[in-house]
């Protein structure tokens, strides 16, 4: 295990790989452990970096404010120390919102950003957030929970990765999601997506999402825009397209780092696999 203290906080990272980095960032209920099998892909050109928000998996749980914005700042904080000046981000659910509110605040930092199954809109997910609905979705000793049935319905390959995907949702803190909860309620990236407008920005979303429809991001994407954004549906995905139809998004992973700011051209041997919206 490797870890740092920011702020007299203990903050839990993973590296793997040597080259340019990229840092991905977890969602509102998880770890780093959701994004090993893509790491394990990225580093073979890619020094990949995976960390641990506070609050979750073996970084500090107990201290914090667990918002997005001290999120961002734990990002900002992390890089420096370090010492990387610049990276790419990719960001599932939450962590996509702390990729794209640190990319507008410091965009000379952020060279590209992919965001997958990400709410641009906090609100959006008012009804799976709100108040007597974090039972349904964390479950304690609940096997009807939303999150649970997600995750149990995973296609991870290492059944001990799987486990502990389980147990790192079973052991967080209500305390800590409900702050966490309540700061993507209270978060709209609308503006921020406005203001975004040189950094390439790729979304990715399961067109089966349960929490955050790809619609939703079509609604912030605007196709008259000359933004540097795409949004990409995986048909057959739900909320976690990294591993559910892992071989497409690796694919649009690898090849949106070398993109250029270009679209991500579906290959033709994985075209019937895959539904693209028009470059946006």
């Amino acid at each position: 295990m490797s870890a740092i203290h920011l702020d007299n906080r203990l903050l839990h990272y993973e590296v793997f790989g040597r080259g340019q980095p990229i840092i991905f960032l977890h969602s509102w209920l998880g770890s780093w452990r959701y994004w090993v099998p893509t790491m394990d892909l990225a580093s073979e050109r890619y020094r990949a970096y995976a960390l641990d928000f506070w609050g979750f998996g073996e970084s500090e749980r107990t201290h914090g404010d667990f918002t997005i914005s001290e999120y961002v700042e734990l990002l900002y904080g992390f890089m420096d120390y370090m010492g990387i000046q610049r990276a790419n981000l990719v960001g599932h659910g939450m962590g996509g919102m702390v990729a794209i509110r640190a990319a507008t605040q410091r965009p000379e930092q952020f060279m590209r950003l992919m965001v997958v199954a990400a709410p641009f809109e906090g609100a959006v997910l008012g009804e799976v957030l709100k108040p007597g609905a974090l039972s349904r979705l964390i479950g304690r000793n609940n096997p009807t929970n939303v999150w649970a049935k997600l995750i149990r319905s995973i296609p991870v390959d290492d059944p001990e990765v799987q486990q502990e995907l389980y147990e790192d949702t079973e052991s967080l803190s209500e305390m800590v999601v409900q702050k966490v909860q309540q700061s993507i309620l209270d978060t709209d990236l609308r503006a921020d997506l406005e203001a975004l407008s040189e950094t390439p920005l790729l979304g990715v979303y399961g067109k089966k999402d349960t929490i955050v429809s790809p619609e939703h991001a079509g609604q912030f994407l605007d196709n008259e825009s000359d933004r540097p954004h795409q949004l990409i549906e995986l048909p057959q995905a739900n909320h976690f397209p990294f591993l559910e139809q892992s071989n497409s998004f690796n694919r649009l992973l690898m090849d949106f780092m070398v993109s250029k700011g270009t679209p991500v051209e579906l290959k033709e041997e994985w075209r019937r696999r895959v539904s693209q919206r028009e470059y946006l």
